[in-house]
C-alpha cells in the first residue's frame, strides 16, 4: 500500500508553471539526460465513428528504452504541442505502433486521480513524482507506476495541477521526507521538447561543520553562494550538545526550511578559519518552538576566543542565555524608493528581504519587529544621512527570501513591439497565484504605435507588482512618433505616453534607455520634439501607485526629444539614479509623494526641460502648431502640483523655469519641498533675462539645503498675494552664480544667509 509523506515545496513548483521560463537543473535519481526529448506523431484508431486521427507520445527512459503514452481526448494539434512544449517540429502520422489499452495514458481533460500522491522537488529546476492513478481507481496494493515530470516543463505541469494538488495537502511535520514510491513502482519518465542541459545546483546548502578554533564545537554552516553563518543552536539548544539522532533530525528540519533538493547533500565539514568572521554572530534559529512565547534566542557571539550570549548571560548547564530579550528590526524607506529591513546581530547588521512567503528570517531568527517610524520625508532624510555613514557603519550581510516570492518571469525576443505586447498575453502562461510579474527586455525593444500599457485592471487578482528589467548596460526602447488616433493621419493635438501605469500596483522600471526613433527622411530644420510622454502613471483616489523608476534614461541626446518627461499622478514616485530630457514638461506631479535621486555622485543625472538642441525661438511651438516661446511657464523641468510633498538629492535640474510649485498648504509641520546638494540651471540660449530658478503660486515651505543656483534672470517668482497666508522658501548654505536680477520675494518669505549681487541691475 502506498502511503503518503509530504515535503511542502509550493512556491518553486508555482514558479515553473510560468511556461518553462526558468533553466532545469535534473536533481532527482530519474534525471532524463539532456538530449531527451518527446516525438510526438499521429494514429488512426477505431472509434465509434469509425477511424479516427489521435495522438501519441513516444517517451525516452532512463534505461536507454522508450515507452508509447497515449494521450486520451487530446484531439486538437494546438493543445498537444502546448502540452510537450513542442512548437516547430512536425508531427508525423505513424502506421507501424499499436497502442495497447494498457498502456500509460495523459488525458484530456486530465484523469489522475485527486488524492493520488504527490512530491515536488524544491526546485524549479528539479523534479516531481505524480502517482499514476487514474479516477476510480483504488490506492495500488502492490507497487504500480508513477509519473516523474520534469518542473520545467510548464504545459505538463500544469495539465497535470500539480502545484493545485500540493496546495490541497496539509503542512507536514518538520524533518519529513518527500513522498517516495514503493519499491519496485514503475516509474514513467516524461519529458518536453524545451528541456536544457543541466546546470551547478545554487541554492542553500546545510552542513554539519566542526569548528576548532571556537572551543572545538559542532555546528551548522548554512551557505548560499556568497552568503554563509553559523547556526549554533536549534530551538534554543546547542547544536553540540545534541544528540546522533537529534542532530539528524535538526538538519532535515533546516533542510526542509531551506528548501534543500535531495540531490544536495548535508556533508560534516571543517571550515577554513577565514570562513570565521569574528563580527558574525552564532545563530540560534528556531524549528519547533518559533511561536513558543517562552523561546527567547540564543545568539553567541565570539570574543576573546570563547562564545558569549549577544543578549543576557550564558548558561553553563544547558549551553543557552538566562535574560535574554529578543533583538528587533527596523524597517527603512531607502533612497531608491524599497524599503530594507535590517537587524543589528553582533557586530554586524543583517539586511533582511521582505518577503510575501509565510517563513521568515525573522520569525526564526526570533525577531521582534518595530516599524522604522518618522514621515515619510524624515524616513528619506534618515536614508540620506545612513548613506553619508556607510563608511564606517557595521558590516551588513545580506539574507535572500527564504522561500523566493512567487514571481512570474518572462523574457521577451530580442526586437520585441511593446505596443503589441499586452498584459494579458505577459501573464497567461502564470501560476494563478503569482505574485509579481517580471518582464525582462532585451538589448533592444520598440514602441511602434499605442503604449506600452501596465493597467492593475488586467492584472491577475493576486499580482500586484510588475518589474520591467532591461539589460545592465541598459536596454534601448525606441520610440516612434505615434499616428494620433491609431490608425488617422491627423496631426497629435495632445502628447501620447510611451509607457502607460493605470491603477493601483506597484511597477518597477530598471535599465532602460527610452529613446525617440530616427525621423526618416530629410527635414528643412531641427525635428519637431515626439508627441509622446516617456511615462505617463495614474493611480486611484486611494493613491495606491508606486512607481519606482531607476537607472532610466527618458529621451537620449540626439533628436528629438520626448514633448514631457514623466506625467504623474495618485501615489508615490522614486526616481533613482535616472535622467529626463524634455522639451516641455520634464517630471509633473500631483496627489503624490516624489522622492529625485542621483546616488553616490551628485550631479550625474538631470531633469532638463527645452533640452533639445538646435532649437531656434521660430521652432518653440506645440503640438497643434502654435507658438508657446511667449512664457517660461511653458517650459518647466520640475512641476509640482496639488497635494505634492518632495524630496530632490543631488540632481542638476535645468529649464527655462527650473520648479514651479503651485501646491496650497494651508498650514505645514514639515518642508513641502526639500532639495539637498542639486543643481538648478537655466536652460542655456533661451529665455537669458526671463528664466526663473523658482516659481510659487501657493503656500508651503520650500528648503534648499547646499544647493547652487546658476544662470537665471530670477531666482524668485511668487506673486504679490497668496489667499490666507504665505510660503516660506529657505536657502541653507546656497550658492548663486550668474544671477540678472535682485530679489522680488512678493507675498514669499525667504530666509537665506547670503544673497547674490544682481548682474543685470
Amino acid at each position: 500500500m502506498m502511503t503518503r509523506t509530504w515535503l511542502w515545496a509550493l512556491v518553486p513548483v508555482l514558479a515553473s508553471a510560468c511556461g518553462g521560463a526558468g533553466e532545469q537543473e535534473m536533481t532527482s535519481e530519474h534525471a532524463l539526460a539532456a538530449a531527451a526529448r518527446p516525438t510526438l506523431f499521429r494514429y488512426r484508431a477505431l472509434g465509434a465513428a469509425g477511424s479516427e486521427v489521435r495522438y501519441a507520445a513516444e517517451l525516452p527512459q532512463d534505461d536507454g528504452t522508450t515507452i508509447l503514452l497515449r494521450l486520451e481526448g487530446c484531439l486538437e494539434e494546438r493543445a498537444v504541442r502546448e502540452l510537450f512544449g513542442v512548437r516547430r517540429s512536425a508531427i508525423a502520422e505513424r502506421t507501424d505502433v499499436i497502442i495497447d489499452a494498457a498502456a500509460p495514458m495523459i488525458a484530456c481533460p486530465d484523469r489522475i486521480a485527486a488524492d493520488a500522491s504527490v512530491y515536488a522537488e524544491p526546485r524549479t529546476q528539479g523534479l516531481s513524482r505524480l502517482e499514476y492513478r487514474l479516477d476510480g481507481e483504488p490506492p495500488q496494493a502492490a507497487p504500480g507506476r508513477y509519473l516523474v515530470i520534469p518542473n520545467r516543463c510548464g504545459g505538463l505541469m500544469k495539465h497535470l495541477g500539480i502545484a493545485e494538488r500540493a496546495r490541497r495537502a496539509p503542512a507536514p511535520p518538520l524533518g519529513s521526507p518527500g513522498w517516495t514510491p514503493e519499491p519496485g513502482a514503475t516509474p514513467i519518465q516524461l519529458s518536453c521538447a524545451n528541456e536544457r542541459a543541466t546546470e551547478p545546483y545554487d541554492g542553500w546548502e546545510v552542513h554539519s561543520a566542526w569548528l576548532p578554533s571556537v572551543e572545538f564545537r559542532w555546528m551548522v554552516l548554512v551557505k548560499k553562494g556568497d552568503t554563509s553563518f553559523f547556526v549554533e543552536s536549534l530551538d534554543g539548544r546547542p547544536y553540540n550538545d545534541l544528540t546522533d539522532a537529534e542532530r539528524a533530525r535538526g538538519l532535515a528540519g533546516l533542510r526542509t526550511l531551506l528548501a534543500v533538493p535531495t540531490s544536495s547533500e548535508s556533508t560534516d565539514v571543517v571550515p577554513e578559519d577565514e570562513e570565521i568572521r569574528p563580527d558574525m554572530p552564532f545563530l540560534d534559529v528556531c524549528l519547533d518552538r518559533c511561536g513558543a512565547a517562552g523561546w527567547i534566542p540564543a545568539h553567541k557571539v565570539l570574543r576573546d576566543g570563547y562564545l558569549e550570549c549577544e543578549s543576557g548571560s550564558l548558561d553553563p548547564s544547558t549551553g543557552g542565555c538566562l535574560d535574554g530579550e529578543r533583538r528587533g528590526y527596523t524597517d527603512r524607506l531607502e533612497l531608491n524608493g524599497t524599503t530594507s529591513r535590517r537587524a543589528p546581530l553582533g557586530g554586524v547588521v543583517l539586511d533582511l528581504p521582505i518577503c510575501t512567503a509565510g517563513e521568515t528570517w525573522e520569525r526564526h531568527f526570533g525577531l521582534a519587529g518595530h516599524d522604522g517610524g518618522g514621515t515619510w520625508l524624515a524616513r528619506l532624510i534618515a536614508a540620506y544621512n545612513a548613506g553619508k555613514r556607510e563608511g564606517t557603519a557595521p558590516p551588513l550581510v545580506s539574507l535572500p527570501c527564504l522561500v523566493p516570492d512567487r514571481t512570474c518571469s518572462v523574457q521577451l525576443r530580442e526586437g520585441a513591439d511593446l505596443s503589441t505586447t499586452t498584459v494579458a498575453t505577459l501573464t497567461r502562461s502564470c501560476a494563478v497565484d503569482a505574485e509579481a510579474l517580471e518582464v525582462h527586455v532585451g538589448e533592444r525593444a520598440t514602441v511602434s504605435r499605442p503604449p506600452f500599457t501596465l493597467d492593475a485592471a488586467v492584472l491577475p487578482a493576486r499580482m500586484r507588482t510588475v518589474r520591467v528589467v532591461g539589460e545592465p548596460e541598459g536596454s534601448i526602447i525606441s520610440v516612434a512618433q505615434p499616428t494620433c488616433g491609431f490608425g488617422s493621419s491627423a496631426a497629435c493635438t495632445d502628447a501620447q505616453p510611451a509607457v502607460l501605469v493605470q491603477g493601483d500596483l506597484t511597477v518597477d522600471l530598471e535599465h532602460l534607455r527610452l529613446v525617440s526613433r530616427a525621423p526618416t527622411g530629410s527635414t528643412a530644420g531641427p525635428p519637431a520634439p515626439l508627441a509622446r510622454v516617456g511615462v505617463q502613471a495614474a493611480g486611484s483616489p486611494a493613491r495606491g501607485l508606486v512607481l519606482r523608476v531607476r537607472d532610466v534614461v527618458i529621451g537620449g541626446d540626439a533628436a528629438p526629444v520626448f514633448y514631457k518627461g514623466i506625467v504623474f499622478s495618485g501615489g508615490t514616485l522614486a526616481l533613482h539614479s535616472s535622467s529626463v530630457r524634455a522639451f516641455t514638461d520634464g517630471v509633473s506631479a500631483d496627489r503624490a509623494r516624489v522622492s529625485i535621486v542621483s546616488w553616490p555622485v551628485a550631479g550625474a543625472h538631470t531633469i532638463e526641460s527645452l533640452a533639445q538642441p538646435g532649437l531656434t525661438a521660430d521652432d518653440l511651438v506645440d503640438l497643434r502648431g502654435e507658438w508657446i516661446g511667449g512664457s517660461v511657464a511653458n517650459f518647466r523641468a520640475l512641476t509640482l502640483s496639488a497635494d505634492v510633498q518632495a524630496f530632490v538629492v543631488g540632481m542638476r535640474v535645468s529649464g527655462p523655469m527650473a520648479v514651479a510649485w503651485s501646491d496650497d498648504r494651508a498650514t505645514w509641520t514639515e518642508d513641502g519641498l526639500l532639495a539637498v546638494d542639486s543643481t538648478f540651471t537655466s536652460a542655456p540660449g533661451y529665455f537669458d533675462r526671463e528664466s526663473v530658478m523658482l516659481s510659487v503660486a501657493g503656500r508651503g515651505q520650500l528648503n534648499f539645503v547646499n544647493s547652487s543656483v546658476v544662470n537665471f534672470g530670477h531666482v524668485l517668482r511668487c506673486p504679490s498675494r497668496l489667499s490666507g497666508g504665505t510660503a516660506k522658501i529657505i536657502f541653507d548654505r546656497p550658492e548663486f552664480d550668474e544671477i540678472t536680477y535682485g530679489l522680488r520675494q512678493g507675498a514669499c518669505t525667504v530666509e537665506s544667509a547670503t544673497l547674490w549681487d544682481p548682474t543685470g541691475e
